[in-house]
């Protein structure tokens, strides 16, 4: 891990771009891969959930991390090509006489024409303008002076983002939001949120997840569950969600490959740097590599801290901990939003801290079931237990819904 964290500051982009909008921790190092404001513009929304898809719009386009019911990698970050949902939004417009070659003209670099993409169907007029869609680019005719006009690239996300609601959902083919609900007081969430430290083996593991999935559990992620407790998005019945402490090597070759299999969608709170002690670590480029599998990479601190403690002794190092931890896996890994108290231990000022910190929520490892606003620093986890029988697992989870008073899911 490299020592000089002042680049940390390149992605304050991700905080507040010239929207005023962040780019979503999914998409952070998507986002700069595509070019950053460069490339794909800025925010226009803030992300979205199209049923179990996060979406994000930029000024130039839209990333999105798929869900499970779609049949792409699960939580893989991806540039969409836009501009055939948008067309499909568009279909019926009357067509314009023109001819692609006039709309090419704009696209007069190799890399803006590798940028564009493919042509998307037949130029049309629309809202007063002759218009050409490509893949990720829209180039309309636009008057220069009286009776001349020239081809000009346009903001193709600002564009579908101004579509009618109809119009978005017939490109879609299902409703296509772009706002999240403002709701003043969600409803708690319920939905289990297992949590697993070392493990057995890629076999054992997957004969103590896949029993859980044959009940009927649904997974999701916790950008999901999140999203749930603040308002915008639903969760299907019977949810769980799957989290790994620590940062074990084990959890990198056993559990790994197996999520991958089943296409089940985990957060992995993890210690970045923590390998240099030779305890069983993952290193940070493995850390990276299980966030381009698609899984959610949250922070666990620099060195597995006692924070309670840390922070009375030294509020110094507890801040490093709890901001440098963070710092570290955005600039090598990808956008943080979640963490992971060690050993469980909290208090008030701990929870302040992270807080300040710029954090969205935090986990615990006390037993419960039920996520609220209010408790989106102390949020509640079952202990799973990779040597445990499914048996042991489903009471576990009915211990935990009891204790908040609710129906287990299982």
């Amino acid at each position: 891990m490299a020592d000089d964290r002042g680049d940390a500051q390149a992605h304050v982009e991700r905080w507040r771009g010239l929207t005023g909008i962040p780019v979503e921790a999914a998409f952070l190092h998507a986002y700069r891969s595509a070019g950053a404001a460069r490339e794909l513009g800025y925010p226009l929304t803030p992300g979205v959930f199209v049923d179990d898809t996060l979406v994000q719009y930029f000024t130039h386009g839209r990333l999105e991390a798929p869900g499970r019911s779609t049949a792409l990698p699960v939580g893989v970050p991806r540039r969409t090509d836009l501009g055939e949902h948008m067309a499909r939004a568009l279909a019926g417009t009357e067509p314009s006489p023109e001819t692609l070659d006039v709309f090419e003209a704009a696209l007069d670099t190799p890399e803006r024409r590798a940028r564009a993409g493919a042509s998307v169907g037949s130029p049309i007029n629309w809202r007063g303008a002759p218009t050409q869609l490509f893949q990720r680019e829209v180039v309309r005719l636009m008057p220069v002076s009286p009776g001349t006009r020239r081809p000009v690239r346009g903001n193709l996300g600002e564009l579908y983002v101004g579509l009618g609601y109809q119009e978005r959902d017939r490109g879609e083919g299902q409703p296509s939001p772009i706002a999240r609900p403002v709701i003043a007081t969600p409803e708690p969430v319920v939905a289990p949120v297992l949590t697993y430290h070392l493990t057995r083996g890629a076999d054992a593991f997957r004969d103590h997840l896949t029993p859980l999935l044959d009940e009927g559990l649904v997974p999701v992620s916790f950008d999901q569950l999140v999203a749930a407790m603040e308002g915008w998005t639903k969760l299907p019945p019977r949810a769980f969600v799957l989290t790994f402490d620590d940062g074990w090597l084990g959890q990198y070759h056993d559990a790994l490959p197996v999520l991958l299999e089943l296409r089940v969608p985990a957060t992995f709170f993890v210690l970045p740097g923590f390998d240099r002690h030779g305890q069983g670590h993952m290193t940070i480029d493995q850390i990276r590599e299980v966030r381009a599998a698609g899984m959610t990479v949250g922070s666990h601190t620099l060195n597995h801290a006692r924070l309670p403690s840390l922070i009375q002794q030294n509020l110094g190092a507890a801040q490093a901990e709890v901001v440098l931890s963070r710092s570290d896996l955005e600039r090598d890994v990808d956008g943080v939003d979640y963490f992971a108290y060690p050993n469980g231990l909290y208090d008030d000022d701990v929870v302040q801290l992270v807080r300040d910190s710029g954090y969205r929520a935090a986990v615990t490892t006390v037993a419960g079931t039920v996520h609220s606003l209010d408790r989106r620093f102390e949020l509640r986890r079952v202990g799973a237990n990779a040597w445990g029988s499914l048996t042991e697992t489903v009471l576990a989870i009915r211990r935990a819904a009891a204790i908040d008073g609710v129906e287990s899911p299982i």
